[in-house]
């Protein structure tokens, strides 16, 4: 495939963005383009491409050729509250969810308030009472979670199999976990019980799996599985937690906009050559 490709993103994707396209252009025997929506606007208007690969954008624009993630698949995974609906209608092993703080009773507390969109942590509140609840509505929490301790956390990068690209509807068995990382403390000391997010800022960072049993992995992949089949997209990174004493997996959301620009891992060229591979590429340069 020598087709040109266009690397779609903006706002918080624009280092994955830049770094997927570098990536592509090393290997892809076609040219490689990028950068925001409107430049993407002036290109379709003078030589269009023929696949957009769309990094988490989610506006609307006319396009005949392929799109790996489309616009609808993104805004079903950046709509926090929708997707967690679609996991619970699909039965996708998730926290319970709670649609209106009205709904938490006594015996659901702790909970965690979070609003529709949110990322990097923000539109958090950890409730243990009622008034905490109430309070989080008052601040824009839109929907509320069961807290479960004492879990461990990973991150499941997932793709579409090349045989299911675009088909309408999928299945787990049509997606493959191509990188599975766990989130390790790595701060000074031990982490503060007080902070329940387990967020880089607070000393916790994406290692590869600390030698954890394959039952437990295979566990942790195959929810990963269910949650992006039921919305749908082509590729994305689940963050899924697991609960040593049940041995369950509880779905937290599927990121459209995967972390890319980490020159320190391999998961930005993992997901290149991944993206060439479900488009049917053949051809291919030596990475530079």
């Amino acid at each position: 495939m020598k087709e040109r490709v266009f690397v779609l993103y903006q706002n918080s994707g624009v280092y994955s963005g830049r770094a997927l396209r570098r990536m592509l252009a090393g290997i892809h025997e076609g040219n490689v383009l990028g950068g925001y929506p409107n430049r993407f606007a002036s290109i379709l208007r003078k030589n269009p491409p023929s696949c957009v690969i769309n990094l988490g954008t989610t506006g609307e624009f006319s396009f005949n050729g392929t799109v790996v993630n489309p616009r609808e698949m993104v805004r079903a995974a950046s709509n926090k509250r929708q997707a967690r609906i679609a996991f619970q209608e699909q039965e996708v092993p998730a926290p319970q969810l709670f649609l209106r703080g009205s709904d938490v009773g006594a015996a659901d507390l702790p909970v965690i308030g979070r609003t529709s969109y949110h990322n990097k942590g923000q539109g958090f509140w950890f409730c243990k009472t009622r008034d905490q609840v109430q309070n989080a509505v008052s601040r824009g929490a839109t929907h509320f979670l069961q807290f479960v301790p004492r879990t461990r956390e990973y991150r499941v990068h997932t793709f579409c199999k090349k045989k299911a690209f675009g088909k309408e509807s999928r299945e787990s068995n049509d997606y493959v976990s191509v990188k599975l990382v766990e989130k390790v403390w790595q701060g000074t000391g031990k982490p503060d019980p007080r902070r329940i997010q387990k967020n880089h800022e607070f000393g916790w960072v994406f290692l590869g799996h600390q030698n954890r049993r394959e039952e437990e992995l295979d566990v942790v992949r195959y929810a990963a599985k269910q949650a992006i089949a039921a919305l749908g997209l082509d590729f994305g990174a689940v963050d899924v937690m697991y609960r040593i004493r049940d041995k369950r997996p509880y779905v937290l959301e599927v990121n459209s906009t995967p972390s890319l620009a980490d020159e320190t891992a391999d998961t930005c060229e993992v997901y290149a050559k991944r993206i060439l591979s479900m488009l049917g590429a053949t051809e291919t340069k030596d990475k530079k």
